[in-house]
């Protein structure tokens, strides 16, 4: 699943109910409680950044758990600091639909 240029970003990469050894790439301050593959392509597309969804795939080491993922454009940048754009934005729009 490997492209050029892209990079894999599954929801446990953010999710603050995970821990660092089920996949959660952030501090648990910085995290998001329980993101939806569609928040993530959602909030990608607020942050301009290309993606793509795939929404019934499955982390390799959690079969069972159907998350889904996105593919987002590298551009230059970091995983973690995309990650953490993300979860940012991610917030974000959690507390403007409150």
């Amino acid at each position: 699943m490997k492209q050029s240029g892209k990079m894999v970003i599954w929801p446990s990469d953010i999710d603050s109910t995970k821990s660092r050894s089920q996949g959660r790439r952030l501090p648990k301050s910085q995290a998001v409680q329980a993101p939806r593959a569609d928040e993530l392509a959602l909030a990608a597309k607020k942050l301009s950044l290309d993606n793509e969804v795939s929404p019934n795939s499955a982390l390799p080491s959690r079969w069972w758990e159907k998350t889904g993922y996105i593919l987002v454009k590298r551009g230059g940048r970091s995983r973690s600091g995309i990650l953490k754009d993300l979860a940012a934005e991610l917030q974000k729009i959690r507390q403007a639909k409150q």
